[in-house]
Parts: C-alpha cells; sequence; structure tokens
C-alpha cells in the first residue's frame, strides 16, 4: 500500500497505559525515514473535562490542536490551527453502529456540513477478527502543511481511542 514514509513511537509509562488507558498521558513522536523527528504530539491526561491533544513541529512549537468534543454517540474532534482557532471539524460514526462496516470519520466545515464529497477522511477499514488494525487517512494535497499535521495527530488520537491495544499501521 505504498512506501513507508514515517514511524511513529509512542512515549508513554507503562503503569499509565495499564492503570488509565485512553484517558493516560502520552506523546508520540512521528520520525522521517532518517530517523528524524518532524512531528510531536503531546496528549495530557484525561483529568479534565477538556481532552486536547497537542500537535508540535519542532518539539516546542505548537501547530495546531486537536480538541475532543463531548457528544452522547458520536465521535467529535476539532481541528485548530496554532492560535487555537477552530479550522475543521472531524465527525466519527455512531458508537456501536459499525458492525461489520467501515469506521469513517468525515472531515467537514465548522457548521458540520460537508464541505465536498472529497474533503477528507480518517478511514478504520472493516477487518473481521484481525488483532491488526489500518488507518488511511485522506486530505486535499492542496492542504495547509500545519493542518494535515493536525490531521494525523486527530488520526493519532481517534486510534488510541478506537484501537487502544492493537497493532496499528496508518496510511497516509
Amino acid at each position: 500500500m505504498g512506501n513507508k514514509v514515517f514511524s511513529i513511537l509512542e512515549d508513554s509509562e507503562s503503569c499509565d497505559r495499564q492503570c488509565y488507558g485512553v484517558a493516560r498521558h502520552f506523546t508520540m513522536n512521528v520520525t522521517d525515514h532518517s530517523n528524524q523527528e518532524v512531528i510531536r504530539m503531546v496528549h495530557p491526561s484525561f483529568c479534565t473535562s477538556c481532552k486536547l491533544h497537542y500537535v508540535q513541529s519542532p518539539r516546542g512549537t505548537t501547530i495546531g490542536y486537536v480538541r475532543q468534543n463531548w457528544h452522547v454517540c458520536l465521535p467529535k474532534f476539532t481541528l485548530e490551527n496554532e492560535r487555537g482557532e477552530p479550522a475543521i471539524k472531524i465527525v466519527g460514526p455512531c458508537v456501536g453502529c459499525t458492525c461489520c462496516t467501515d469506521e469513517n470519520f468525515e472531515l467537514v466545515s465548522l457548521n458540520e456540513a460537508a464541505i465536498d464529497r472529497s474533503f477528507g477522511k480518517i478511514t478504520k477499514p472493516f477487518s473481521c477478527c484481525e488483532s491488526n488494525a489500518d488507518f488511511v487517512i485522506r486530505f486535499p494535497s492542496n492542504m495547509d502543511l500545519k493542518m494535515k499535521a493536525t490531521a494525523l495527530g486527530a488520526c493519532i488520537l481517534i486510534v488510541s481511542i478506537v484501537k487502544p491495544k492493537k497493532n496499528v499501521r496508518v496510511v497516509i
């Protein structure tokens, strides 16, 4: 399915992974083929109602945020720019309604109306009983580079929520 572009490695405490699961603090280090860090994603613990994921490039310079928005049955997220201003929303499938189908997380406008059929999406293709999970992220080629990195951060956050204990491959 293409060439390997990035490697992503989670940095977290094993005790946090066991005790807190999805609510744990973690950092994801995204490296290129020469093992240089190109993106860092920081996910503070879910001790507060504000579920925010920081996307940095280079390390220490925040280029975007992924905010998880509470909803009773839909996973919803907002991609924000480096100033914390909302830019794109992501709306996932109804919880429990994806049996035997792909799970699509649609990138939509801020008013949650699809801008264009090909605007973008994060998809977890249906995989039956396999232990691995693939996620595919698609966005327009002309999308701002910082927003592309932030969308990748959203994909990583979705992976940590949907398949926290599986071997995961993200395809861009």
